[in-house]
């Protein structure tokens, strides 16, 4: 009786779709997992190869977006990667050093495996802490709240030297690349002044920042002044890596 039931199963059709669904099924999952493989292998050596490049301590972190990523890099193109990375510049010695960057790259083309890509756009986001401001203005410094950015210089009143609290909202040259504080603000021991000589004073103790040099010929498009920093706006456009 047994050998009968195992003779006819053997003999339906149901065993040979089992078996194709079988293999099917194995090789789904051969490609989704080869998949996931050359994904991770892909953002580590795009991470390598922008670690150099950003001038990070650090490789930064990549995501490469899209699934399956095999039918992208079967056309030697890659459509968006997020990136994030700490200390942009500090390896290399830049002019400017951000002290973060969340960035998103499009249309990454690439024909040897990421040793070298180019990318069509890049845009996202900075922070430029407040130390390395300072440095790049040759002034101290520092939030004032509600937006402003303040810098303390000494000053004669009435023969007397005292110290000068100037606010100012952060303004781009986007022409320039530069950076400087308007509507500004001045107290001296605790006491409001009037506008036109914090502005005058402000003039005098403060030339405008220089915000170029970033890596990957990022420029600045917007700045905002934060607790933990100015906070900037980047974007690059069509750039070869290594250049």
């Amino acid at each position: 009786m047994n050998r009968t039931r195992t003779s006819r199963l053997r003999g339906s059709p149901l065993v040979g779709v089992l078996i194709i669904i079988l293999v099917v099924g194995l090789l789904v999952a051969g490609l989704y997992v080869g998949d996931r493989f050359a994904h991770r292998r892909a953002e580590q050596q795009v991470a390598a190869l922008l670690q150099s490049q950003l001038g990070t301590p650090q490789p930064p972190m990549v995501d490469i977006e899209g699934f399956p990523f095999l039918t992208q890099v079967a056309a030697d193109s890659i459509g968006r990667a997020h990136i994030l990375a700490d200390q942009l510049g500090e390896t290399t010695k830049a002019p400017l050093i951000l002290a973060h960057a969340d960035l998103i790259m499009t249309d990454l083309d690439t024909n040897d495996w990421f040793q070298s890509m180019t990318v069509a756009h890049t845009e996202g986001t900075g922070r430029l802490d407040y130390a390395r401001l300072s440095s790049l203005a040759g002034a101290p410094l520092a939030y004032g709240g509600d937006g402003r950015v303040e810098i303390a210089v000494n000053t004669t009143v009435v023969g007397r030297e005292v110290e000068a609290v100037i606010s100012g909202l952060p303004r781009l040259n986007a022409k320039d690349q530069t950076m400087t504080l308007s509507d500004a603000k001045i107290a001296v021991a605790g006491v409001n002044l009037p506008d036109f000589a914090a502005q005058a004073l402000l003039a005098a103790a403060l030339r405008p920042i220089p915000l170029k040099g970033m890596p990957l010929g990022l420029t600045v498009t917007k700045i905002m002044a934060a607790e933990d920093g100015l906070q900037l706006g980047l974007v690059g456009e069509e750039k070869t890596i290594p250049s």
